[in-house]
């Protein structure tokens, strides 16, 4: 698989053309996220935090959808200025949101949080461990790391423990938990019924639609969280 560069133009055009079927404008409850990101506000809860601070915003889904159901403090930062602009304009609310690149100290200077949200970022930083080594000491964390490839990735994982072997001497790992892949990148009812339509023919695909099939072989997301160690 050919890989796309990691600069920031790359995922300006990214962002601007929407991804995959416009995947990063849709409503949160629409998004094929959605249900890793039900999973990383469970997450934030069992670790009893008031401020958190997102790595790689991207265009604001995810803090939609904690803002409507948290009364936390939040804040974002994003790799991308197309990003920050989209998350500001979904909310009306632009102060939210910074740009920022997650591997330099200074982005984190004068944030104050207590838990780092960072979802579907650190496959995509060459340099990861560098990033999570600038959280402050004691903070929660609660990350999601995918286990199949994209052109955008430097890197997956096959399993729990090589989350664990990567980021484990960072961050003294609570728990980690799997949530499959959608079928589809807009989950709205009428989006499936229409697939259920032109896949009924096809048994995986109609298993994968009903959530029968396998994480391994659908892909997905492994979410990690626990407190990070000091540096």
């Amino acid at each position: 698989m050919e890989k796309l560069p990691q600069v920031p133009q790359t995922y300006d055009e990214m962002f601007t053309a929407g991804g995959s079927e416009g995947v990063f404008d849709l409503p949160y409850a629409r998004s094929p996220y959605y249900p890793m990101f039900k999973a990383v506000i469970g997450a934030l809860q069992r670790g009893k935090v008031s401020r958190v601070l997102e790595v790689g915003c991207g265009t604001g889904t995810f803090a939609h959808m904690f803002r409507e159901k948290t009364e936390l403090a939040y804040r974002g930062f994003d790799f991308s200025a197309v990003a920050i602009e989209k998350a500001g304009q979904r909310f009306g609310a632009p102060g939210l949101f910074y740009r920022g690149d997650a591997t330099l100290a200074e982005t984190y200077i004068g944030q104050i949080y207590d838990a780092i949200v960072c979802t579907e970022v650190l496959e995509h930083i060459e340099n990861d461990l560098l990033a999570v080594s600038q959280w402050a000491a004691g903070t929660w964390c609660v990350c999601s790391v995918p286990n199949y490839d994209a052109d955008t990735h430097v890197r997956h994982f096959r399993t729990a423990e090589e989350v664990a072997h990567r980021y484990g001497h960072l961050i003294d790992i609570d728990r980690i938990e799997t949530r499959r892949k959608p079928f589809l990148n807009d989950l709205s009812v009428g989006h499936w019924l229409q697939a259920v339509k032109w896949n009924r023919y096809r048994p995986d695909r109609l298993l994968w639609l009903l959530g029968l099939s396998s994480f391994e072989r659908d892909g997905g997301w492994f979410i990690f969280s626990g407190r990070k160690r000091n540096s």
